[in-house]
């Protein structure tokens, strides 16, 4: 049994303090709770790369998480306790069966193992916030998005479903749902026509006083908003406090950790887009709310157990579950997927990769995308629109690589899960000075976000902002201010996502072309010209260490 700073607090102060002592643990009552986030369609079976690229293990996906669900579910009737399943956002995009059934395929498989609520993610609107509406006429839970607004009003969007007021044990839950505001600049504008998506912090800030007011006890938020990476929590909760003292909180795109910090009121917080879990929860110790993250792509899914008292109508404590916390790894065999699950999900799976198991090639190294510095697939994927645009240099997010490709063949759904978002392809003409301006814009202290083909670049992030290049060479000669490049990109980026927002707003329409063809497209030609990929890291990205 974890016990919070509340209970700590309530049993050191005692009565004399006008907090009641806790509840004995005959007393008290439990509820499970699961939870998962940045599902990216990931509800058929995969490989776990992720823990070992030379021998994968398997990952059973949807229909091993419909075997551990049903397992707690089952117990939890025995013992007479409430279960609550949550997610956090990005639910379909990202494989073929989640893209190409427009996310029915995975909203239907959480109908079927009982989701309670869900928030939306930025990724749930990229191919439009009709398909998002379509998701959910068919979801039979709410899916929200509390902070989204129809532009110019004041009314949140009418057909996205509102708050949750649930009950545990007579105990009254609140349940609320977020998505992140950063999706205006992660989406195309054409798919989020009409909507305003406002900060999260605002809207709960608004929202919590509200439930309490309703009746609420306890108050869920659900968010597509993550922590710091977590062996970094302790200085990044320093660094938050140091922040707060100068006035510098709140601010536009808070991170969980803030939220939990600055807004009062809020019991726990799902988060998640970061894509990275945390097999221990992060408590703020100035709130207390408790915040939950699970890894992402369908390979794990989170669960505790809390323990409230019915008297106070507060969180007491909260168990976990495996040896090392509240995330549950979905190996195939340790949770044998569900045999009916299973072949429902398979039969929709059939349909949409068919033809896809085509080999268009083979690589003899392992391919990640770790970083711009070292992410061998994100220097493919930059090769391949370089190539494809017959460009002098390429620009790519690191974000748009989506995969790691382990040695071996390659087939077509290994590469559109790399490149799932079918982006279109533009050749940019633009000065050599400006295209290292859009590079200066993308080097933060903590690096280079931005993976590049056709030069190289030296960087020290120690220096002052815009002045960190050290040293720029496009074809192997060093760049030249005045010279027009051709610079391949995706129209994603090109539309100013990203944080190129010069492109957008500094070139003229004139000097951008559009291919005619998308980056999976181009992906899949340059893996069949080059047939076999023998890749190393031939320092087009460098870091220089000052010391």
């Amino acid at each position: 049994m974890k016990w919070t700073t509340r209970l700590v607090l309530a049993m050191v102060l005692g009565m004399g303090a006008g907090i009641p002592p806790a509840a004995s643990a005959a007393e008290s009552v439990k509820i499970e709770v699961m939870y998962t986030s940045d599902i990216h369609g990931g509800i058929s079976k995969s490989r776990g790369t992720f823990l070992n690229p030379q021998f994968p293990p398997p990952i059973g996906g949807g229909a091993s998480a419909a075997t551990y669900i049903g397992k707690v579910r089952e117990q939890a009737e025995k013992l007479g306790r409430p279960v609550f399943l949550f997610d956090s956002g990005d639910i379909f995009q990202g494989t073929l069966v989640g893209k190409r059934t427009e996310g029915q395929a995975v909203v239907e498989w959480m109908n079927e193992v009982g989701y309670t609520a869900s928030a939306l993610g930025n990724h749930d609107f990229d191919l439009g916030w009709e398909v998002t509406q379509r998701m959910l006429q068919t979801a039979n839970f709410p899916m929200m998005a509390l902070n989204v607004y129809e532009a110019g009003t004041d009314k949140r969007v009418s057909w996205m479903d509102g708050p949750l007021f649930t009950e545990a044990h007579g105990i009254k839950i609140a349940v609320l749902g977020y998505c992140t505001e950063s999706t205006v600049n992660m989406a195309l504008d054409k798919n989020i026509e009409g909507l305003e998506f406002r900060p999260v912090h605002e809207e709960i800030a608004k929202d919590v006083p509200w439930a309490r007011q309703e009746g609420a006890d306890l108050v869920i938020v659900l968010m597509h908003v993550g922590l710091p990476w977590y062996p970094e929590h302790q200085k990044e909760y320093s660094l938050m406090v140091e922040r707060a003292e100068a006035g510098e909180l709140p601010h536009a795109n808070m991170n969980a950790m803030e939220i939990a910090y600055t807004i009062p009121g809020i019991d726990l917080i799902f988060a998640g887009h970061t894509h990275t879990g945390y097999n221990e929860p992060w408590e703020d110790p100035v709130n207390h709310t408790i915040v939950f993250e699970p890894f992402a792509n369908g390979s794990s899914i989170g669960h505790v157990t809390l323990e409230l008292d019915p008297r106070t109508k507060s969180i007491m404590g909260y168990e976990t579950h495996t040896g090392r916390g509240a995330l549950v790894t979905l190996f195939e065999e340790e949770h044998w997927p569900d045999h009916a699950m299973d072949e429902v999900i398979g039969a929709k799976v059939a349909v949409v990769e068919e033809g896809m198991q085509d080999v268009v090639g083979e690589t003899e190294v392992y391919l990640d995308r770790r970083s711009s510095e070292a992410g061998l697939m994100g220097f493919v994927v930059a090769d391949a629109h370089r190539d494809a645009c017959n460009a002098d240099f390429a620009i790519q997010n690191t974000g748009g690589v989506r995969a790691d490709l382990p040695i071996g063949r390659i087939t077509e759904k290994d590469l559109f899960e790399v490149s799932p978002f079918d982006n279109q392809l533009m050749s940019i003409s633009m000065k050599g000075s400006m295209l290292k301006q859009i590079l200066e814009d993308k080097v933060s202290t903590r690096g280079f976000s931005l993976f590049i083909s056709g030069g190289k670049i030296r960087f020290d992030p120690t220096r002052p902002e815009g002045d960190r290049i050290i040293d720029f060479r496009i074809g192997g000669e060093p760049y030249d201010p005045d010279r027009v490049y051709t610079v391949a990109m995706t129209n994603y980026l090109a539309t100013g996502n990203s944080g190129l927002w010069r492109v957008r707003d500094e070139i003229p329409d004139s000097d951008k072309v559009v291919m005619g063809t998308s980056d999976f497209t181009a992906l899949v030609e340059y893996v069949r010209k080059l047939g076999v990929i023998r890749m190393r890291n031939d320092g087009r990205v460098v870091r220089v260490d000052p010391s």
